[in-house]
This record gives structure tokens, C-alpha cells and sequence, in this order.
């Protein structure tokens, strides 16, 4: 009977031990899978912000959203990679390998290249140019930043004056004379003799749209096939016996309204009605995916006249882009020859647009061909919803005459 007893007693303390053991794999299981999960999860979002600038977002929108979220999916990355690293995990090789293929794009947002602080000073040596671009949300004219009337305008206008950029090119331009906005006289007075002509409204009251002011005389201005002057406009400029053209565009932006910016702004409280979660992010990626496929058409527009046999080498392209630097309209520039003049002489992060939504750089100076950049600003001031964007360039005709003066002296 002991013998029974004691054999029953072991059995029921094997089979209690089994439970346990499988209990605590089970656990183990469990935790293991919310630990990789994650992981997996940061590990995807970096490959896929990687391949956004190869996918076209027209067949492939997903990862374009990952584009959008990559400066935080990045940072995760990063923890990710120390924590495996310090628990000395196979794991940390392939966050390495997801972190190292994004460099470029970690290189496009943040820069320590540019001098700290700004400078106001224009060009220093003859073949160099000083451009600025602007998006001026026509000029505050409705008065959304709650000031005296032409308060805005007066306050850019005096800003221009004191950067004195030898081209000047305006988004969102906006001219009435009948009402107080007379933008092109005081720009006549300041130097600028050259400009293209803006759009004019169907009942000829006001001028808006895109428009490039220059010191310099243009030779020739036209439209993008397809886009209007609100979208794209370029003015082929003679300088010191050079031709650069520039491209001042303004692409399609996603049209977030009211609504939108409501919902963006539940998003940090915490979760009440699953169904209107639900159809504001609907509403929100409805106009990005249509937001973005309609750049990808206007930029390929653009490029098709950059590409012309009539075109001069030298160009430059500039304006609101609408599109942040881990993107498929950016890559395609890139990949177009055009160089990112904060890229080559930036500093920081470089924030072009000051929205309800995350700050992204969305404005740009790109240029392509013998030319090179030797400053690059971005003004934190506040006269619109994005910041001015100024640039110093130099012909490459000029530093190979410099560089022949100093082998004449050398010899």
C-alpha cells in the first residue's frame, strides 16, 4: 500500500511539474512574442521607408507611409539595435543592416555641414548668385495672422529687402494693387527689373500664383505643359554670361482642412469612438495617396521640360514641394541628377513648414549641372506657415576661372 501511495504521490507531482513547465513555456512563449513582435514591426517600417523611394507610390502607397513616420521608426530602430546589441542578440545585425540602408535618408533630414547662425550677406565673388525661395501664403491677405491689414506683407517685403537675394522666387504669390498690394513697384524700386508674369483672375482684379523675381535679365520665362502658373513657372536667367534656369514649383498638397487637423489632434486622447477613429484616418490617407500620386505627375511634367534639348544645363529647382525627403518624388529628383543644397551646406533639421501636423522639410533648392552651393539658410521667422528658404550658388565657369588664377600664380 506505501508503495502504491508513494508511486500515486510522484505521479501527481510528474504531472504537477509537467503543468508547470508547460505553464511557464507557454509564458515564456508569450513574452517572447511581444518582445519580436515590435521588433518585427520597426524592422519592416525601416525596410519599407528604405524601398518608398523606389516604389512608385501610384501602384505602391504603403510604404510612402513609412517615409512619413521614418525620423520616429528610425530612433526605434535604434534602441532596438543597442538592446540587442547589449544582450549580445543575432537580432542586432539585422536592425544594422535595416539602419545602414537608410543612411542616405537620415543623411537628406539632418545635416551639421552649414554654419551656425545666418547671414544676410549675398554673393562674395563674381559667378556667385544669392536665390531665396518663399511660399508667402499670399501675403497674409486674409489676415490669418490676426494683425492690422498688409501688416504681413510689409514685414516680408522688409525681410527681402534685408537678405536681398539677387533671384527671388514666391509660392502662394498674391498682387492687387486696388487693395493695398502692390508687390512688384516696391520690388522694381529694390532692384528686382525682371519678373515672369503671374496668372491673372479671370475678372482681372488681382495677380496670383507662382513668380520669380530676378536683378538679372531673363531671357526667356515659360509654363509646364499640363500644370499652371499656380503649380510650376521657369525663367531661363542670364547671369554674367552664363544661363541658369529656374524652376519655381509648388505641388499639390494634401488639402488637410479643419476636420482633419480635429482629428490628428484626438489622436494623443485616448480612444472613445473606435468609428470615427476609423473614418478620419480613412478621410486622411484618402488625400495623401491622391495628394501623392498627383506630385509624382507634376514632377515628371517638370522634368520633361528640364530634359528638353533647349534646356540649359544649369538649373535650379526650388519651391514647396509638399513632400519630405524620404519620399518617391524626392528619390526620383535624385536619381534626375539634382542636388539638395541643404544636403551639400545645411545645419540641423532644417523644418520648412510650421502646420498642425509633425514638422517636415517640404521646400527646397535642388539644383543640377556646373553649379555648386557655398551657403544654405533656412529663416525661422514667422510671417507665413513655412519659412523662407535662401541659398548662395556659384557657376562652375567662375571656380574653374579661379582655379586657373591660382596654377597662373603658382607658375
Amino acid at each position: 500500500m506505501l508503495g502504491k501511495d508513494r508511486a500515486r504521490t510522484d505521479g501527481a507531482a510528474l504531472l504537477t511539474t509537467g503543468k508547470n513547465m508547460r505553464k511557464q513555456r507557454k509564458s515564456h512563449g508569450s513574452f517572447k512574442l511581444l518582445v519580436f513582435l515590435p521588433a518585427a514591426l520597426v524592422g519592416i517600417g525601416l525596410l519599407l521607408a528604405f524601398l518608398c523611394g523606389y516604389l512608385n507610390p501610384a501602384t505602391f502607397f504603403f510604404p510612402a507611409l513609412f517615409g512619413l513616420a521614418f525620423p520616429f521608426i528610425f530612433i526605434l530602430g535604434i534602441i532596438l539595435f543597442i538592446f540587442n546589441v547589449c544582450l549580445l542578440r543575432k537580432r542586432s545585425l539585422f536592425f544594422l543592416v535595416c539602419l545602414l540602408l537608410n543612411w542616405n535618408n537620415v543623411q537628406n533630414i539632418i545635416q551639421f555641414k552649414g554654419e551656425l547662425g545666418h547671414s544676410s550677406k549675398g554673393k562674395d565673388k563674381a559667378g556667385q548668385v544669392k536665390l531665396m525661395t518663399y511660399n508667402v501664403r499670399m501675403f497674409d491677405f486674409y489676415n490669418l495672422a490676426d494683425k492690422r491689414p498688409g501688416e504681413i506683407k510689409d514685414e516680408i517685403m522688409d525681410f527681402v529687402a534685408r537678405q536681398a537675394p539677387d533671384i527671388l522666387c514666391f509660392q502662394e504669390y498674391y498682387e492687387s494693387k486696388g487693395k493695398g498690394f502692390d508687390i512688384t513697384s516696391v520690388l522694381r524700386q529694390a532692384g528686382y527689373a525682371y519678373s515672369t508674369n503671374p496668372s491673372l483672375s479671370a475678372g482681372g482684379g488681382f495677380l496670383y500664383g507662382n513668380r520669380i523675381y530676378s536683378k538679372y535679365p531673363i531671357l526667356r520665362q515659360g509654363d509646364i505643359p499640363g500644370l499652371s502658373r499656380f503649380d510650376a513657372v521657369y525663367a531661363d536667367i542670364l547671369i554674367e554670361g552664363d544661363t541658369l534656369r529656374v524652376y519655381n514649383l509648388h505641388l499639390a498638397s494634401n488639402r488637410f482642412d479643419r476636420a482633419d487637423q480635429e482629428f490628428f489632434s484626438s489622436l494623443a486622447s485616448p480612444l472613445e469612438n473606435a468609428e470615427n477613429y476609423k473614418k478620419g484616418a480613412a478621410r486622411m490617407m484618402k488625400k495623401l495617396k491622391e495628394a501623392t500620386k498627383k506630385r509624382l505627375g507634376q514632377i515628371r511634367q517638370v522634368m520633361l521640360s528640364a530634359e528638353e534639348e533647349s534646356a540649359p544645363s544649369r538649373q535650379v529647382l526650388c519651391g514647396d514641394l509638399n513632400d519630405q525627403p524620404v519620399s518617391y518624388v524626392y528619390a526620383y529628383l535624385e536619381r534626375k541628377g539634382f542636388r539638395d543644397a541643404f544636403v551639400e551646406k545645411g545645419h540641423g533639421l532644417g523644418q520648412t513648414y510650421k502646420g498642425f501636423y509633425p514638422s517636415y522639410r517640404i521646400d527646397y533648392i535642388l539644383f543640377k549641372g556646373e553649379v555648386s552651393v557655398t551657403r544654405f539658410d533656412t529663416w525661422k521667422i514667422g510671417y507665413s506657415d513655412h519659412r523662407p528658404l535662401s541659398s548662395v550658388l556659384k557657376m562652375a565657369s567662375a571656380a574653374e576661372g579661379e582655379a586657373k588664377e591660382r596654377t597662373k600664380v603658382r607658375d
